[in-house]
């Protein structure tokens, strides 16, 4: 292990190879690996941000207190969640200025193609659902369903909150990374709005507690 690119968090040395080993005996899946193989060759950002997802949804689903098959659900869910985005042009995914009307709808189809993608195989089939429900909003405010409140699926509300925080920490190519105290800002405005209560509040429980360990 050793410190590097992720925000100063632990990253494996073999940083091309994806993090299957959580899966259980008998159950791993060659060709989502490709898949995720892929993606990092078009988009290394989108990648590394998937495997940092994947470790906060870990964290994040223990604190919430869910079951061990829901929280493995979050880890892989976490971790394919923007495999979708292999749908999408990388002038859009790279654009650093406002995107039109027709690229922002070819943005919000990535949580539905992500969930085509892996609901083939029938060890993920929750995890797919969980990674179509991953941009639904508390209020309902959120794509590509509209789902709110008891509607999105727990693993879903974790993993909603997750992917903002990791993603306010990165540099975008429409702006740079905000710091840690910006990004507790943002999720704590967005608490029964954006993000489900107790998930927001368990992931600035942590990611207070590791900001300070730093």
């Amino acid at each position: 292990m050793e410190l590097g690119a992720d925000h100063g968090r632990p990253v494996r040395n073999t940083s091309h190879t994806w993090d299957t080993q959580f899966l259980a005996a008998g159950d791993y899946i060659p060709a989502l690996d490709a898949l995720m193989q892929v993606l990092h060759a078009k988009d290394s950002y989108t990648a590394s941000h998937c495997r940092r997802v994947r470790r906060l949804a870990e964290s994040v689903s223990l604190k919430v207190g869910l079951d061990p098959l829901p929280v493995r659900t979050a880890m892989l869910a976490g971790l394919y969640h923007d495999i979708g985005k292999l749908g999408i042009v990388n002038s859009v995914l790279a654009k650093p200025g406002r995107l039109t009307a027709s690229e922002w709808r070819s943005i919000t189809a990535h949580p539905t193609i992500g969930r085509e993608l892996l609901e083939s195989f029938l060890s993920v089939q929750r995890a797919a659902l969980v990674i179509q429900q991953h941009h639904e909003s508390w209020d309902g405010s959120g794509y590509p369903l509209g789902l709110q409140e008891e509607e999105i699926l727990p693993e879903a509300r974790v993993l909603r909150v997750c992917d903002v925080y990791d993603a306010l920490l990165s540099d975008r190519p429409y702006r740079p990374a905000y710091a840690h105290s910006q990004a507790v800002e943002i999720i704590a405005n967005g608490i029964g709005t954006e993000f489900e209560p107790e998930a927001a509040e368990a992931l600035l429980t942590i990611t207070d507690e590791l900001h300070q360990a730093a």
